[in-house]
């Protein structure tokens, strides 16, 4: 089982999460809103006394940890809801009603709570990480602590920085041009920030990333827990390199990508090598048990190099996620296992998409459900509009819930495969086409599903369409598929392809995004109203 050192944020850290208000002068989403003060602290520390040694440090560092483990960061939004509906998944009901389907079928508005609330969370998130970067590194323990204290105060200064990069990069991809800060708020600073070109935020990303990379130990060299290693850094980093290499939407309602866009596959392919050389990371022998690790909470960071923790001791929604449940086979709710309302569905022609012999298929696609007496069984006929990811099934889980909602399983953020398939891609880009090493990166992923090697000789346009194929498959539902599809310049295509396809499998099957989403438009969301009424600098995004 897992190690609950961040299991149990409801203790230390959420006592700093709570007090990290009234120490830094937060106003929440960077307004000022007196109501967001409105929530007494357990307690309350002077800044100036507060960073003093190893374990206050360390609960200010947990506090970064602790916004990503919210319903409207990776429990539910930023995980699920904010990644369909693409060409694979779609949120279930093909109305324009509940805050589900409003943004995951392309109809959100600035209006929208969800949104509001993801902004604010985000950028409390980066109030917090400003102040421990700050604090940590002007500490007299960090130059002159016993060599425990000052390797402890490096490691967690590492993951501060990690994680403002990855949170500043949670905004980028969902908002674009966004408010920059990287000092902690003071009582009086203006928080009507303008929005800042998005390059300028890759540039702090990065840097903050690469100087994180030394600081932070590898995955062998720490506890089994959800705290951030090397490897997991500089996969991570892999990701934001090319997502700054690939295609976004910018203000005047363009899809384009940098002139030297290359320079990040370049340094995306140096931190994969770094990963692949380093043996710290391998393949789980079987693509099924990764999953029923997550669903029995099982930590194996071989191949689960990076996941959000997630744990309420009362499985109330404060820290708790709904992975299991929106995300997995519809499950009785008096089945012993609890209920699983599957909010999200995937679709036949997905499922028959996959190669002959695929062992990831009957893995990755649900297409049954679980009844009272917890049986599975098949969602036949026109039920197949039903069927739902299968990874983080129910039935996997194996206890009783503590909630018929909440679970405690953690979102997974990165695995090898997807390290390995960030490797080829960037590899046959820089190459004008694949090599050994390029094929070799997709073909371990293809064995390990059952799948003979890619044939030999592709062109780099060819390969490219296998690495495509292969993303899907490998990482479907792991909330990356819409994002690749964006920074690749195919989503709009792709989800028009997808409902045609489907409208000709069967004219009344309840997939609209094909329809929904404007070009230009839906590859952002739209700056929460609240923030555009509050700060006049701010200007909305295309097409809202």
């Amino acid at each position: 089982m897992r190690n609950i050192s961040l299991r149990r944020i409801g203790a230390s850290a959420k006592r700093w999460s709570l007090t990290f208000i009234g120490i830094s002068g937060l106003l929440l989403g960077q307004v000022a809103c007196e109501d967001s003060l409105t929530e007494t602290p357990y307690s309350f520390y002077s800044v100036n006394t507060f960073f003093k040694n190893v374990n206050q440090a360390t609960m200010a560092v947990m506090g970064i940890y602790e916004v990503l483990g919210q319903l409207d960061t990776y429990g539910r939004s930023s995980s699920m809801a904010y990644a369909v509906d693409n060409d694979q998944d779609y949120m279930r009901g093909a109305s324009l009603s509940g805050n589900q389907r409003l943004v995951a079928h392309y109809a959100v508005t600035p209006a929208h709570a969800w949104i509001e609330s993801s902004w604010q969370l985000y950028y409390q998130g980066i109030d917090r990480a400003n102040l421990a970067i700050q604090k940590i590194g002007e500490m007299e323990l960090y130059e002159n602590g016993t060599e425990s204290e000052k390797s402890e105060l490096r490691r967690l200064l590492g993951e501060a920085l990690f994680l403002r990069g990855l949170i500043y990069f949670d905004l980028v991809r969902f908002w674009g041009d966004v408010p920059f800060k990287t000092t902690p708020t003071a009582l009086g600073d203006d928080l009507n920030l303008p929005r800042t070109n998005r390059e300028e935020v890759y540039d702090q990303i990065i840097a903050d990333i690469e100087t994180a990379i030394p600081l932070l130990p590898e995955a062998s060299q720490k506890k089994a827990d959800e705290r951030v290693s090397k490897g997991a850094a500089r996969g991570i980093l892999a990701r934001i390199l090319l997502g700054r290499g690939g295609y976004s939407l910018q203000m005047n309602g363009q899809m384009t990508r940098l002139p030297g866009y290359k320079e990040y596959y370049t340094k995306a392919l140096e931190q994969t090598a770094a990963i692949i050389a380093s043996g710290e990371h391998s393949l789980n022998p079987s693509y099924e048990e990764i999953f029923r690790n997550y669903c029995q909470l099982k930590l194996e960071p071989k191949e689960s190099m990076f996941e959000i923790a997630f744990f309420n001791v009362n499985g109330n929604d404060q820290n708790s996620s709904i992975v299991g449940t929106w995300n997995s086979p519809l499950t009785d709710a008096n089945s012993p296992y609890g209920r699983a309302n599957s909010f999200i569905n995937t679709h036949p022609l997905f499922y028959r998409s996959f190669e002959e012999n695929d062992l990831r298929r009957d893995v990755a696609v649900g297409t049954f459900q679980v009844n009272a007496q917890g049986q599975e069984v098949p969602m036949t006929g026109n039920r197949d509009a039903e069927w739902a990811p299968g990874k983080w099934r129910r039935n996997w889980q194996g206890t009783s819930p503590k909630n018929p909602n909440n679970t405690d399983i953690n979102w997974v953020m990165l695995r090898y495969s997807d390290v390995l398939l960030m490797h080829a891609e960037a590899s046959n880009e820089l190459k004008g086409g694949p090599d050994a090493e390029a094929y070799g990166a997709v073909n371990q992923v293809r064995r390990r599903a059952g799948l003979p090697d890619l044939e030999p000789g592709l062109s780099q346009s060819a390969f490219f369409e296998k690495i495509v194929a292969e993303r899907g498959h490998e990482l479907c539902f792991e909330g990356w598929r819409k994002f690749d599809l964006i920074r690749w310049n195919r989503l709009g295509g792709y989800l028009r392809q997808t409902q045609a396809d489907l409208k000709a499998y069967r004219s009344n099957f309840p997939y609209i995004a094909g329809q929904q989403f404007v070009d230009g438009k839906h590859e952002l969301f739209p700056i929460p109203q609240r923030e555009m009424d509050q700060n006049p600098g701010l200007v909305q995004n295309p097409g809202y």
